[in-house]
């Protein structure tokens, strides 16, 4: 597992000779692009290991230098790629997708949804469902499962017959209240009821640099990117994990908090092994395609 933050900006293509050694101090390479015909700026986007030797220090010195030297403002983005011995050795995966594709996230209508406010300093909130949600249910089609809101998911009939099965464990399903011009379609959110332990001590989590007064130093929950879940093999001896599982801590989507949901090896290997997904690896692999599912794998601490 290899963990990169992406720094992204715009340069004068005068300044490549001085960049190139700015970078190059740290053993870091610019994919500088060619002179262009028009202009004088070019864009670049620089991949950083950061559980390598090059710290989190060395990228804020860097962005901090561009800002001073080149009144250059960065962008920032974090993500991890994985191999498959991760996905061997993880007994659960964070559920991220059930598709590349816009179709597989949907929205619900705000009926049964009330807001709380978790943070009285960010004022970050969390979503309260209070009844059914409410959906254009044909939109599910033929998936076997979507994202609905980011907080939820709704599998169609074919997978909870599925469900039933494989006799998957760790949840309840609610019936979806159809709301729309064409017939509706029989789906069902997926309510959670393992709650997983507390996460280990170990967890890192990652907080951006060119972005500071985004993090809220009060809740510790908006403006913090969680690193691969990392949890510890006691806590799961006495809390086992079920087929489906929900997280104890909440995450921010940027937007509002929620708490991801986490499946099992067996029912990751059982959609495999059905065609309900291909086995993907990373966001970026070549064979994540429209229908695909994609998981994190999470890190266990002896």
């Amino acid at each position: 597992m290899d963990i990169y933050v992406c720094i992204d900006f715009f340069a004068e293509y005068s300044l490549k000779s001085e960049l190139e050694r700015l970078f190059g101090k740290f053993d870091i390479s610019l994919n500088f692009p060619d002179k262009p015909k028009m202009g004088t700026e070019v864009y670049l986007q620089v991949p950083i290991r950061i559980n390598g030797k090059v710290g989190i220090d060395t990228i804020s010195y860097i962005t901090s230098h561009l800002k001073k030297e080149y009144q250059i403002s960065c962008g920032e983005s974090f993500s991890c790629r994985f191999n498959y011995l991760d996905f061997e050795r993880s007994p659960f995966f964070r559920l991220v997708s059930t598709g590349n594709s816009s179709k597989a996230f949907l929205e619900h209508k705000e009926d049964g949804i009330e807001w709380k406010t978790i943070c009285p300093s960010c004022g970050i909130q969390e979503k309260v469902q209070t009844s059914p949600l409410v959906m254009d249910t044909s939109k599910v089609g033929d998936r076997y499962m979507v994202n609905v809101g980011v907080d939820y998911w709704v599998v169609s009939e074919k997978m909870a017959y599925l469900m039933k099965e494989w006799e998957i464990t760790g949840y309840e399903l609610r019936e979806v209240i159809h709301s729309g011009k064409k017939p509706a379609q029989p789906v069902f959110q997926v309510i959670p009821t393992n709650v997983l332990p507390s996460w280990s001590s170990e967890m890192k989590h990652y907080y951006f640099i060119t972005e500071p007064e985004e993090r809220c130093q009060t809740c510790n929950i908006r403006g913090r990117i969680d690193y691969p879940y990392h949890y510890n093999k006691r806590d799961l001896e006495q809390y086992p994990i079920k087929d489906i599982n929900i997280m104890k801590e909440l995450k921010s989507n940027g937007s509002w908090a929620y708490r991801p949901v986490f499946l099992s090896k067996k029912f990751r290997d059982l959609l495999i092994e059905n065609g309900i997904t291909r086995e993907v690896i990373n966001r970026d692999d070549d064979n994540y395609k429209s229908r695909d599912w994609l998981f994190e794998p999470v890190v266990i601490i002896e």
